[in-house]
Parts: structure tokens; C-alpha cells; sequence
């Protein structure tokens, strides 16, 4: 004689589960935002550390630098902060799959990367009025890493 046994089980909350299991793997927007403004909290940090984010420090400013600032009427004070628009212009912003921190000032580049050359005129390092104005060497100063 055959014997049956029929079972049941009732899987919907397992499912449901799973679901928002996956939902929730498929939407990547709250992760993205805490690395965002991770990304601008790291920068915030090495203008007040005045290191990269690796702790490596800033290479100091030039005595003709602070010479040349001071003559503008810029007080001595920490690198990179000479009017504030460069930390003050760092903002951040997210997506459900990226994540990005960054300015939008056309000279954050170069003392992120470090600059030996012409200036966007077209002057020499040697010519120029002011350290400021002419061509000259920016070390890196990073603010991300990279």
C-alpha cells in the first residue's frame, strides 16, 4: 500500500525577505552618500591637518610666497586658506552607483597634482610680477587620495 505524505510550508516571509534582501542590494544610494561626504570629510580633514589623506604633510609655503601674501594684504595662516574659497568651494554628491567630492575652482588642480610650467597666459617661471602671477612650481598638496 502506497503512503502519502503531503507538507506545507508557508514561505512568504522568507520571500519577502529575500526580496528587500535584494531591493535593498540593487540600491546602493545610502552607501554612496556615506562615502560622499566621507570623501569631503577627508578633504575638510587635510586642510586642517595640512597633510594628504595618507598623512604624508604639505610641502610648507615659500618664504616669497608669505612675502607676496602679506604685501596682498593676506594674513599668515595656514596653506591652501589664503581667502577660504578653496575649502569653502569643496562639496559632494551621490547616486545609487557613484560617489564623487571635488571643487569646481580651475586652480584646485594644481595643488592637488603639483604644477611646473607656464601659467594659463602663457608667461615663464622666470617672468611675471609675483610668485602668485607668473608660472612657477606647486608641489602637491592632495586632498583626496588618488
Amino acid at each position: 500500500m502506497p503512503v502519502r505524505i503531503d507538507i506545507e510550508y508557508d514561505d512568504s516571509a522568507v520571500r519577502r525577505a529575500l526580496d528587500r534582501l535584494m531591493r535593498a542590494g540593487s540600491d546602493l544610494s545610502p552607501a554612496m552618500r556615506e562615502i560622499a561626504g566621507h570623501l569631503e570629510d577627508s578633504a575638510a580633514e587635510s586642510f586642517e591637518q595640512e597633510s594628504a589623506p595618507d598623512g604624508t604633510p604639505w610641502a610648507p609655503l615659500e618664504e616669497s610666497t608669505k612675502k607676496d601674501q602679506r604685501r596682498r594684504g593676506y594674513r599668515d595662516g595656514p596653506i591652501l586658506e589664503r581667502s577660504g574659497d578653496l575649502i569653502a568651494s569643496i562639496t559632494s554628491d551621490s547616486d545609487a552607483t557613484s560617489a564623487v567630492a571635488g571643487t569646481n575652482l580651475e586652480y584646485a588642480a594644481r595643488h592637488q597634482l603639483g604644477f611646473e610650467g607656464p601659467d594659463s597666459l602663457g608667461r615663464d617661471i622666470d617672468t611675471g610680477s609675483s610668485p602668485l602671477a607668473r608660472g612657477t612650481r606647486r608641489p602637491r598638496r592632495p586632498r583626496w587620495p588618488g
